[in-house]
C-alpha cells in the first residue's frame, strides 16, 4: 500500500525601502509526519529596530498565510479519509 505525507513548506520576506530586514519560513505537514514550524530571522537589526511595526505586520500576515496551509492540509486529510 502506498502511503504519502503532505507537506507544506512556505517563505517570506520583510522589505523596507527595497532591503530585507526579515526573513520568514513555515513548514506545516500533515498528522503523521511531525510537528510545524514557524521561524522567523531578523536579517538587518538597524532596520529591524527602526520598522518594528511593519515587520510586525508582515510577520503576522505570514503567520495568517501558514494557518491557510494547516487548514488545507487538515482539509485534504479528512478527504482522504473519506474516501478510503
Amino acid at each position: 500500500m502506498l502511503e504519502t505525507t503532505k507537506a507544506i513548506t512556505l517563505t517570506g520576506k520583510s522589505t523596507v525601502n527595497n532591503q530585507v530586514v526579515a526573513n520568514f519560513t513555515a513548514n506545516v505537514y500533515n498528522d503523521d509526519a511531525g510537528s510545524d514550524s514557524f521561524n522567523t530571522f531578523i536579517a538587518n537589526k538597524e532596520l529591524y529596530d527602526a520598522n518594528k511595526k511593519v515587520v510586525r505586520k508582515d510577520s503576522q500576515d505570514f503567520q495568517n498565510l501558514m494557518y491557510e496551509a494547516q487548514d488545507e492540509i487538515a482539509d485534504s486529510t479528512k478527504d482522504t479519509e473519506k474516501t478510503e
